[in-house]
């Protein structure tokens, strides 16, 4: 199991674009093999930083969905409205199976 997490920086004022975009990256990602969960958070300090956590059963999995020719359509819709580019940050569930 793997946790994957997206940190954004949004340009000032798109934020509701961000928000927007990020439901059609939830709504494609319910449906790829291993997705379980995901979550998006705004920071406290800066409104335009966003993170979404999303778990996966594998990285196989997430490195599909990653690739996956939806999920890059809806990067590059996105990437106009971003200040900088996205960072992407996977982590092991400790204790569970590789």
């Amino acid at each position: 199991m793997v946790r994957v997490m997206i940190k954004r920086k949004v340009k000032a004022g798109e934020e509701g674009k961000l928000q927007e975009a990020l439901k059609d990256f939830r709504s494609a990602a319910l449906y790829q093999r291993g997705y379980i969960t995901g979550e998006t958070l705004v920071r406290t300090e800066d409104p335009r930083i966003f993170l979404v956590m999303s778990t996966w059963d594998s990285l196989e999995n997430w490195n599909a969905w990653h690739e996956n020719e939806r999920r890059v359509q809806l990067a590059d819709l996105l990437r106009p409205h971003l200040e900088e580019d996205e960072q992407f940050f996977v982590y092991y569930v400790v204790g569970r199976e590789i």
